[in-house]
């Protein structure tokens, strides 16, 4: 059984592995195996949710298994990814448990582990544990048995690292913020966090029931946001996805401010005030060839990586890279944020530069100019290799010769659903249609 998808473990809930029995295996693994320099006896998890209905069920089943194995299991509850991760490293954790599944549907869930650093698991360690569900490993009882607590003060290391270390003179006092915490796990903390900085914020879809999660608001849907910017003045509004790493913005006007146009306007800035190491930043191929031609004209350079945030952080840190991140909103900070996505951390990071610069939102995001983009969703009963599918070849190089540098294909699997993804980009929208039309229609006969 393959474990990991581009981004922990996932699927829906209630279905092999998210099952009892799957999760405490996975969960005696883990305390065997990867809580390195420590015996699994003591060593201390924390564990946070993002607030779907199943969380209690998966939480229970690795809190068991841990406990049997002798470790201390600490329920964080509700917050954000990116909490959890900095909770874990800032409190000194052995290691981090969240269980999410990010922007998919309340009825999907997963598990990401972290390192006591705070990091995600490395390839060979995920590969590790793959094999050794595999092969059957099972938990197996300690002397003494661990026990499973609740944390009382979720949150609270990781806004003193906010405002003592990452921004200790920033003041939000004036500045009006509108947040939609897309019933997910930034529903109590962002509008704490952005409040402690002195912000004036109304928040929106903060009232996780279980099932609403994602649901028509967040990240996924920021156009919903807008009209409510006819009801009072805004500085901004933040839109995060349910576990809190994907920020996608509206400026003071009520218009959107996609990922792509978010990097640009931030690389540009820190280009120009030398905070850029290399004059580089790493993005994903699904980034927009706006962004790529705007920072070309500036000057900087870009590092090209395949998608999904593990494959920027790899980037980031091979190159020494301070910026990188996805057109989805998943911004990357680097060693001065451990190279951690984190939709709460990118706005105070841009009101940051809103208030070094002078200027709104709106103008600053002027900057990026995004070519005519198309991505379609097929639902796939199987996941061959698309370059081994002569039909599928065929019908993708010769659209890309037709579009020549004006435009490109990027053809590719969901890594954690049935999907395989089709974008175009082009001069003019009805190019573009065309191209995923034809695409389109060839993936359906092949793999549909």
């Amino acid at each position: 059984m393959t474990l990991f998808g581009t981004d922990g473990i996932r699927g829906r809930a209630s279905r092999a592995p998210l099952v009892p029995e799957d999760l405490g295996r996975i969960a005696a693994i883990f305390a065997s195996q990867l809580i390195h320099g420590k015996s699994r006896e003591g060593a201390r998890i924390l564990i946070g949710n993002d607030g779907r209905r199943s969380a209690g069920m998966i939480e229970a089943a690795l809190a068991a298994s841990l406990t049997f194995e002798g470790c201390e299991v600490v329920d964080a509850g509700l917050l954000t990814t990116p909490v959890l991760a900095h909770e874990t490293r800032l409190r000194g954790f052995d290691s981090g448990i969240m269980i999410s599944a990010s922007h998919n549907p309340a009825h999907d869930n997963g598990i990401k582990f972290f390192s006591r650093d705070g990091s995600k698991l490395p390839d060979e360690v995920e590969q590790a544990v793959e094999k050794a569900f595999e092969d059957g490993l099972r938990p197996r009882p300690a002397e003494k048995p661990g026990f499973h607590r609740r944390l009382a003060d979720t949150g609270t290391a990781y806004l003193r690292f906010l405002q003592e270390e990452a921004f200790p003179g920033l003041s939000l006092k004036g500045i009006k913020i509108l947040i939609d915490c897309a019933n997910g796990g930034g529903s109590i903390l962002a509008p704490q966090v952005l409040e402690a900085f002195g912000a004036e914020v109304t928040s929106m879809n903060d009232r996780p029931n279980g099932d609403n999660i994602n649901r028509g608001c967040g990240a996924l849907h920021p156009e919903e946001l807008s009209r409510e910017f006819e009801k009072d003045d805004y500085d901004l509004a933040l839109c995060l996805d349910g576990d809190g790493d994907r920020s996608i913005f509206l400026d003071e006007r009520g218009r959107v401010v996609h990922g792509d146009a978010l990097l640009t306007l931030l690389a540009l800035h820190l280009g120009g005030t030398g905070a850029l190491p290399g004059q580089c930043l790493a993005v994903t191929v699904m980034s927009n060839l706006g962004l790529k031609k705007v920072l070309s004209q500036a000057g900087l350079q870009v590092e090209e990586t395949p998608v999904g945030d593990r494959a920027v952080v790899a980037a980031m840190r091979r190159k020494g890279l301070a910026l990188g991140g996805e057109p989805s909103g998943h911004v990357i900070f680097g060693e001065e944020h451990n190279y951690t996505g984190d939709g709460i951390y990118t706005c105070l990071k841009l009101l940051g530069v809103m208030q070094e610069t002078g200027k709104p939102l709106s103008e600053l995001a002027s900057c990026f100019s995004a070519f005519p983009q198309l991505l379609v969703n097929v639902e796939v009963k199987e996941k061959p290799p698309l370059e081994g599918i002569p039909e599928i070849l065929e019908t993708w190089k010769k659209i890309e010769e037709e579009l020549g540098g004006d435009g490109r294909i990027v053809l590719r699997y969901s890594g954690t659903e049935p999907l395989c993804r089709v974008m175009a980009e082009g001069p003019t929208e009805t190019i573009v249609e065309n191209a995923v039309r034809r695409i389109v229609e060839v993936v359906q006969n092949k793999l549909a």
